[in-house]
């Protein structure tokens, strides 16, 4: 008898036991964490560059000839004015560090990022200036014809710019722009081919300040570490630089002296941009994952 009352008992508590647990609601397992890209970062990269300076060369001759004789002395003086132009190609590696912070909103990113670039960017150019109305001939050309040459060097140049972005989870796709410096050398050389006088040498170093723009993809490795290959348009503006030589010659023609005097003044203009291409990894610090239930 006791051996049947305990039995319905343990029926009974079972069958309760099931019924209760039907009856409770089933947990949904949270959704899986939503990528981030908010954060400080920085980072390295490298790349390649493929600059360019685009020169004008504007020559001033003015000749002086001066016939001296018993009787006394006259003088002539003649201007010819001669341009021309080309574009040397500052092709070369470079590889630097940047840094920058983003604010992401559903899937868009607003951002900065500033970097520097230590660059071996360098190249020359060989003007051979024409005076008006003068056809253009090979150059350099015969000796005593006018030539030019200008070496170019971009040791480094940097940016500071504005990103906007449009994330697919773990990939941004973003276009950047804003300001652009670099630092310019230039060497220039001027005369007559194969003559030694006169010679106008000179050289400039300065500093522009330009724009940048271009864009980009970044995808994310894991919470922190991302990779990214960009390219960037930069132009750094213009650099003027003028060169002067001069050189006075004098011979005698039984008793007449004659003396020539040769000024040349060459004037170099140049514009001085940039097209980069370069591959970057990123580490984002704190490299949120933000999981919504």
């Amino acid at each position: 008898m006791k051996k049947l009352l305990f039995a319905s008992a343990a029926l009974i508590l079972f069958t309760g036991t099931s019924a209760l647990a039907a009856d409770m609601p089933v947990k949904v397992p949270p959704p899986p964490p939503v990528f981030s890209w908010t954060g400080f970062y920085v980072g390295g990269n490298v790349g390649y560059s493929w600059g360019r300076a685009s020169t004008d060369l504007t020559e001033t001759q003015v000749n002086t000839a001066t016939v001296t004789t018993a009787n006394g002395s006259a003088t002539a003086t003649a201007t010819i004015v001669s341009a021309g132009s080309d574009r040397a190609h500052l092709n070369g590696a470079l590889g630097g560090f940047q840094a920058g912070y983003n604010w992401q909103t559903n899937r868009y990113v607003w951002g900065i990022e500033g970097d520097i670039q230590a660059t071996g960017e360098r190249g020359g150019v060989t003007i051979c200036p024409v005076a008006v109305g003068v056809g253009a001939g090979p150059c350099p050309g015969p000796n005593g014809t006018l030539f030019g040459t200008a070496s170019y060097r971009l040791p480094w140049f940097g940016t500071l710019r504005g990103r906007v972005g449009v994330t697919f989870d773990r990939v941004m796709l973003y276009a950047t722009g804003g300001l652009a410096a670099a630092e310019v050398k230039a060497d220039y050389l001027d005369g007559f081919n194969g003559v030694a006088t006169p010679l106008a040498a000179g050289s400039a170093n300065a500093t522009r300040v330009g724009w940048a723009f271009g864009g980009g993809i970044e995808g994310a490795i894991d919470r922190n570490w991302s990779i990214k290959a960009e390219y960037l348009h930069l132009d750094f503006g213009s650099i003027d630089q003028s060169v002067q030589a001069s050189a006075t010659n004098s011979f005698q023609i039984a008793d007449t002296r004659v003396t020539i005097t040769q000024n040349l003044t060459s004037a170099f203009h140049t514009r001085v941009t940039d097209d980069v291409f370069r591959l970057g990894l990123n580490y984002r610090f704190g490299g949120p994952v933000v999981a919504k239930y």
